[in-house]
């Protein structure tokens, strides 16, 4: 998993990125909070951060509240690293935006086991949002090919029933065999996304990523 740690003692950041390597993870390495803020403020940034609370420029929890506000700051899963270790100060912490808490000096094998829930956090809010997608993808998939089916059927049956009525060598019966077929191509776009159940994307231009209706429509 991608960690971010914010910790201005030099001798501590290297534990925790040492211990955090030897479990498997990739460490985002800051020097203090406001270093922390900056790379955090990406979209694509760790959701999962250990924190020092006492750090210059910017402490952790200033950037916990300041983490909370970002449009995805609630998706972040913040483990507080602090020498306070009084009730009133746990609290603070977590009053302040923070998941959970480790003392200093850290125990690795408890600081672990706290990473392990953070993860789990994650997994299920990944599910979460992963179901909720698909659920609204599914609803609005739905209804627009309900809504474009309805013209679409008269459409083709218009088409239809004209080309039936209409000598073979006139003019215009080209240009009507092609509208027929791209109403038929447009038909089975809607059947398509009538089957979607799944959140698929593909690129498209300059980053855009857009659904992937064959994809998404599949295994349903």
């Amino acid at each position: 998993m991608n960690i971010l740690i914010a910790e201005d003692d030099a001798i501590s950041r290297r534990l925790l990125e040492i211990n955090l390597n030897r479990w498997g993870h990739s460490v985002v390495v800051c020097h203090d909070g406001a270093e922390a803020w900056k790379v955090l403020q990406a979209k694509d940034a760790p959701l999962l951060v250990i924190l020092d609370w006492m750090m210059p420029n910017l402490d952790g929890l200033s950037l916990c509240r300041r983490l909370r506000e970002l449009p995805h700051g609630q998706l972040i899963y913040i483990i507080i690293l602090t020498a306070k270790t009084e009730k009133s100060d746990i609290i603070e912490g977590l009053s302040a935006g923070a998941n959970d808490y480790v003392a200093k000096p850290f125990d690795p094998e408890e600081l672990q086991a706290r990473i392990r829930v953070g993860q789990r956090v994650i997994e299920l809010q990944n599910r979460l949002i992963e179901a909720e997608r698909n659920r609204v993808l599914t609803q609005a998939a739905g209804a627009a090919a309900h809504e474009i089916n309805q013209p679409l059927t008269v459409i083709v049956g218009t088409t239809e029933l004209l080309m039936y009525q209409m000598p073979e060598d006139l003019k215009y019966r080209k240009s009507f065999e092609a509208l027929r077929e791209a109403a038929q191509k447009i038909s089975e776009i809607v059947k398509k996304m009538g089957r979607i159940r799944q959140y698929v994307t593909k690129p498209y231009i300059d980053g855009i990523e857009i659904v992937d209706i064959d994809a998404a429509s599949k295994n349903s």
